[in-house]
C-alpha cells in the first residue's frame, strides 16, 4: 500500500512536465516561419501565408472628421456637401500639426452660397498664413461646388469631369429667404448684387470677363468639361 501511494506522488509530481512539454509542442507547431516568433504571431501576421498585416500610415492619427486624412507630408479632404465646419476643422487640424499643404478634392452637385462664401474665405485665411492648397476635380463640381474649386492656388482637373456654374436659384439663412429673380423687383436686386460680387471673384481666378461670364449664365447653366475648364482659365491643368 504504501509502495502504491510513493508510486501515485511520482506520477503527479510528473505530470505538469508532460503537459508543459505538449504545450511547447503546440506553439512550435505554429511558430512563425518568417520571423520564427512562436507566440503572437498572428496579431501582425495572417494565418495561413503568413503576410505581414497591413497598418495605415496615419493609423495613430485621431481625425476631426472622416473627410480628411494626413498622408506624407499633405493634407488631403474630400468636400461632396458645402459644410464649412468641416473645411474648418480641417485647416485648424493642419495648422495645429504645422502641416502646409492641403489637397481638396471636390466632388459635389452644389449647395448654400453663405456656406460656400465661407469656405472660400477660410481657404484664403489660411493661404495668406502660408498654406498652399491644391483643389482637384475628378468627377464633378457644380454651383458652390465650382466656386470653392476656383479658390485653390494650384486647380487640377481630370480632362473629362464635370463643372457647372449658373445664376443663383435662391438664398435662405441669416433670417430672410428669397426664392428667384423674378419674384420681386427688391428681392431680384439682392440676388443680382450677390451674383455680382461671386462673378466678380470668378473673373480674378480665370480668363474671361464679368460680360462674358454673366452672358454664359443668364437665364441658363454653364457647363463645362475639364478640358474646357482649363480653356476658360479655371483649372491650371490636368491631373496625372
Amino acid at each position: 500500500m504504501k509502495s502504491l501511494i510513493i508510486a501515485l506522488i511520482v506520477i503527479s509530481l510528473a505530470m505538469p512536465g508532460w503537459a508543459e512539454e505538449e504545450k511547447t509542442e503546440k506553439i512550435q507547431a505554429v511558430k512563425c516561419p518568417k520571423t520564427t516568433m512562436q507566440r503572437d504571431c498572428l496579431k501582425c501576421h495572417v494565418a495561413g501565408d503568413f503576410r505581414v498585416i497591413e497598418t495605415a500610415p496615419d493609423a495613430h492619427r485621431v481625425y476631426p472628421n472622416a473627410s480628411m486624412r494626413i498622408i506624407g507630408d499633405a493634407g488631403y479632404f474630400v468636400l461632396s456637401d458645402i459644410d464649412s465646419k468641416g473645411i474648418k476643422e480641417f485647416f485648424d487640424y493642419l495648422n495645429w500639426h504645422k502641416i502646409k499643404r492641403a489637397v481638396i478634392e471636390i466632388h459635389s452637385p452644389g449647395g448654400g452660397l453663405f456656406d460656400a462664401q465661407r469656405i472660400v474665405g477660410i481657404m484664403r485665411h489660411w493661404q495668406s498664413k502660408g498654406i498652399k492648397i491644391e483643389t482637384r476635380i475628378f468627377g464633378a463640381a457644380f454651383s458652390a461646388g465650382f466656386y470653392v474649386f476656383t479658390a485653390g492656388d494650384t486647380r487640377l482637373v481630370d480632362e473629362y469631369a464635370d463643372l457647372m456654374w449658373h445664376e443663383i436659384q435662391n438664398v435662405e439663412g441669416f433670417g430672410f429667404k428669397i426664392s428667384t429673380p423674378s419674384d420681386r423687383e427688391e428681392a431680384a436686386k439682392v440676388l443680382r448684387h450677390l451674383q455680382d460680387i461671386r462673378n466678380a471673384y470668378l473673373v480674378t481666378r480665370g480668363k474671361l470677363s464679368k460680360q462674358e461670364i454673366d452672358e454664359k449664365i443668364a437665364k441658363k447653366e454653364f457647363w463645362m468639361s475639364g478640358a474646357d475648364a482649363v480653356k476658360y482659365g479655371f483649372a491650371d491643368g490636368f491631373i496625372k
